[in-house]
């Protein structure tokens, strides 16, 4: 789900830019400003459409105080091509705030994220690429009485539903956190959530209208040599507003670290239980692929009905290798199985002229019974020329059965030239015999250049297959493309 957010006033905006533009006044208090302008033209030659995506993130620092915006502006010369999927026309202050940092208490008013734990109680961010954002508007702070952290705060955001309906989340909460030594940490947090419908074509009765419910966790974490532990505990309550039932739910999470001399095991456990919200984002103890068509196939989990674990371990065999792999597997609270993964990657660096990693994954996703099973391979390859120039070799390939016994092959490569420390040229081939496809091959080219200190423009031009892409939990669907695109980015 996208957030929508209530249109901001633009004088901030304008006096951040003023501030930025203007010398820092040479005083007892120097000013600073620094920020960064992302902008996006593509032009789909399938839909004869474009778009245009510029946001400018701006911080001016004066003393402990910082005032920080960040602006957007969306425009489509057709709606019905909306890469982003966001609200269109867009064009206003998408975050602003207001922040003071001391030596040992900080205040921030506006927008802010902000974790508790392992974001069981409360997790608040944005991720750009995946167009996520659930970053509250109101205060939050956070002082530090000797070694006891205390975080209070309270704020709101809209999650969008169903286009004309969205629901509108205020929270309040507290975290506290308490070292034991130099070996243990405990720590506790409260939240107290209120959600309301809102439709902007029919009217909702308030009785409807209207769910609160709260969260309240207990966190530990242990360092016993090369053994560290941590786990977190939470519970909710609420009342339906429907049926006036009462709704509990539970979430448990625990992790482990064991470093046996040259091998790491690392380990994580989850129960959850009724327990989704739009604040919420535990870990999901399923592994984050870096390479594209693995990333597909990540599993999305169930907040409401899981119990599962994630088991890894790296160990080097001497200097030039390094192994590693595990597995992941996840249930509903009935014992039916709902996902498994056995993963595992090698990694070498033996010769200065060439150095690469091989990776393997293969899963399973099930539902009513029937499973969809992938089994992907990858390989990267660092090639080093006669004149110290850099390439870089990528092969991917994925076999995926359907329910049915239905399949199909996907195919990736892609190849990346570092010409120079200021010039990249890649290309990237996907293939798919999917009849489900509209077409089964896209090749997409691109050049990317430093033109000057902090300024990065791109060019690409060609076809882009759409697909699933996930980071942290948060899954995004991107559309295909075809035709070209310019990128541009510039830090100050």
């Amino acid at each position: 789900m996208r957030s929508r957010r209530r249109p901001a006033s633009r004088i901030l905006l304008a006096a951040l830019i003023a501030c930025c533009a203007a010398p820092a006044a040479k005083s007892e208090t120097d000013a600073s400003a620094s920020g960064v302008v992302n902008a996006d033209y593509q032009y789909n030659t399938g839909v004869e459409a474009s778009a245009a995506d510029v946001r400018l993130d701006l911080d001016v620092t004066v003393g402990p105080v910082v005032l920080g915006a960040a602006y957007r502006a969306y425009q489509l010369s057709d709606g019905s091509y909306n890469p982003a999927g966001v609200d269109v026309p867009l064009a206003d202050l998408k975050h602003r705030y207001a922040a003071y940092y001391g030596d040992r208490f900080e205040a921030r008013v506006g927008h802010f994220l902000s974790t508790f734990g392992h974001g069981l109680t409360l997790r608040s961010y944005e991720d750009v690429e995946l167009e996520y954002d659930t970053m509250l508007d109101g205060f939050l702070g956070r002082y530090d009485a000797g070694a006891v952290s205390l975080t209070g705060l309270a704020g709101t955001v809209d999650e969008d539903l169903l286009g004309v309906r969205h629901r509108e989340h205020r929270v309040r909460g507290a975290r506290v956190s308490v070292p034991v030594g130099g070996w243990l940490e405990v720590a506790g947090s409260a939240v107290e959530r209120a959600s309301t419908v809102r439709d902007e074509e029919i009217e909702i009765p308030d009785a409807q209208a209207l769910f609160e419910d709260g969260v309240t966790g207990a966190e530990v974490s242990l360092w016993l040599g090369p053994v560290t532990l941590a786990g977190e505990y939470a519970s909710r309550s609420g009342e339906n507003p429907v049926t006036e039932s009462a709704m509990t739910g539970y979430a448990a999470y625990a992790s482990g670290t064991v470093a046996l001399g040259p091998l790491t095991l690392f380990g994580e456990f989850k129960d959850y239980e009724s327990f989704s919200h739009h604040l919420v984002n535990p870990p999901t103890c399923v592994r984050d692929h870096v390479y594209m068509l693995m990333n597909r196939a990540t599993y999305e989990i169930d907040l409401d009905d899981e119990r599962g674990f994630l088991v890894e371990g790296t160990v080097p065999l001497g200097d030039p290798l390094l192994l590693s792999g595990g597995a992941s597997e996840a249930r509903d609270h009935e014992g039916d199985l709902a996902h498994w993964e056995i993963f595992g990657t090698a990694e070498h660096y033996a010769w200065d002229a060439v150095s690469g990693a091989v990776a393997w994954s293969w899963s399973r996703e099930y539902e009513l019974g029937v499973f969809t099973e992938h089994l992907t391979g990858a390989a990267d390859f660092y090639l080093t020329t006669g004149e110290g120039n850099l390439v870089e070799l990528t092969v991917e390939a994925q076999r995926t059965e359907e329910p049915g016994g239905f399949s199909h092959s996907d195919y990736l490569g892609a190849w990346t030239f570092y010409p120079g420390s200021d010039v990249t040229l890649s290309c990237v081939l996907e293939a798919t015999d999917d009849d489900s496809e509209k077409r089964d091959v896209w090749f997409m080219t691109e050049v990317r250049t430093l033109l000057m200190d902090d300024l990065e423009v791109s060019f690409s031009m060609g076809t882009e297959r759409g697909g699933k892409k996930c980071s942290g939990g948060v899954c995004y669907f991107e559309p295909e493309f075809e035709g070209a695109r310019v990128r541009l980015s510039k830090y100050f």
